[in-house]
């Protein structure tokens, strides 16, 4: 049963990163690649938070494995984010620009512009209209950082120590 609950810490922390980072760039419209970074974070103690009672901690394939999940589950949060940032923020960003490019437009006929654009185009369109080359960087250091803080034997052995003490 330990098994199955193990890559649960992983995708929740992935999911609650995901969630997170569309919440920035929600609340201050700026998209902010190396808030990614976290994501990653969140994924790898999530991995060892629910891996560590099942996993021995010199067990390398096992913990080699563990990395590979996390660093996968830094991607499905990094998408998760750009999903939710579609979702939440395309709108009112299209709106934005529209009234910045045209000050005579009304609110609504603003408003109504920006949905039919929004509506003309994919999720997917809008995700990668609303990703720049630094995105895809921060998003490659986070897979990097869960995939490196679940495989670290220093790491693994502080967070062994601090849950045992708990």
């Amino acid at each position: 049963m330990k098994i199955i609950i193990a890559p649960l810490g992983g995708l929740i922390g992935a999911i609650l990163g995901g969630v997170l980072w569309a919440k920035y760039i929600q609340w201050t419209g700026n998209t902010a690649g190396f808030v990614a970074i976290g994501i990653g974070l969140f994924s790898g103690v999530g991995m060892l938070f629910t891996c560590s009672d099942t996993i021995e901690p010199n067990e390398k394939k096992h913990w080699l494995m563990v990395s590979i999940g996390a660093a996968l589950f830094a991607l499905i949060g990094i998408f998760i984010g750009k999903y939710l940032d579609v979702q939440w923020n395309a709108v009112s960003e299209i709106k934005k620009n529209l009234m910045a490019n045209e000050p005579d437009l009304s609110d609504e006929a603003a408003t109504f512009i920006a949905e039919t654009q929004y509506s003309g185009k994919t999720k997917w369109e809008h995700m990668q209209d609303r990703m720049d080359w630094f995105d895809l960087l921060f998003g490659s250091i986070a897979v990097v950082v869960a995939f490196y803080i679940v495989l670290n034997p220093w790491v693994r052995s502080i967070f062994f120590k601090l849950k045992r003490s708990t």
